[in-house]
């Protein structure tokens, strides 16, 4: 597991993945999206982009069910920074996997969901960034 000492944000996910990885039946899909959530914080969209990263990947290697709900929380900063291309978004995930000066390091496990499932799920990053940029879309109508 991640071995995070700072922020406290991640200190605290840090000693929650501990336990789920030890106890995997410890807590319900609601508080383990709860957890990645309350680990996030406010900072410029891109910086948002790779700490999410490495924030959801061990939580996407523990509860791959969640990973359409969870890669939603990077996908999102990148619509808001600008993107519009769900072609780029893999290369994204993978450069904040293998960043020399990382802002937010993502731990071994993530980095091996991050090099190694992460490219594997095109279509389904596909069809979350169309949806979440139709949503973005939409309420910039409203």
């Amino acid at each position: 597991m991640p071995t995070w000492t700072s922020p406290p944000q991640l200190v605290a996910l840090a000693a929650f993945y501990a336990q789920a990885q030890a106890q995997p039946d410890a807590f319900s899909d609601a508080a383990f999206v709860d957890a990645v959530k309350a680990a996030h914080w406010p900072t410029n969209c891109w910086s948002y982009v790779e700490a999410s990263f490495a924030i959801i990947a061990p939580a996407c290697l523990l509860r791959p069910h969640l990973t359409a709900e969870l890669i939603a929380l990077p996908i999102d900063a990148m619509i808001a920074a600008g993107l519009d291309d769900a072609g780029q978004v893999i290369a994204i995930g993978l450069a904040c996997a293998t960043r020399d000066d990382p802002y937010v390091a993502p731990g071994e496990e993530g980095k091996r969901w991050l090099t190694q499932v992460w490219p594997g799920l095109e279509e389904l990053v596909a069809a979350v960034f169309r949806g979440r940029l139709q949503e973005a879309l939409a309420e910039d109508e409203e």
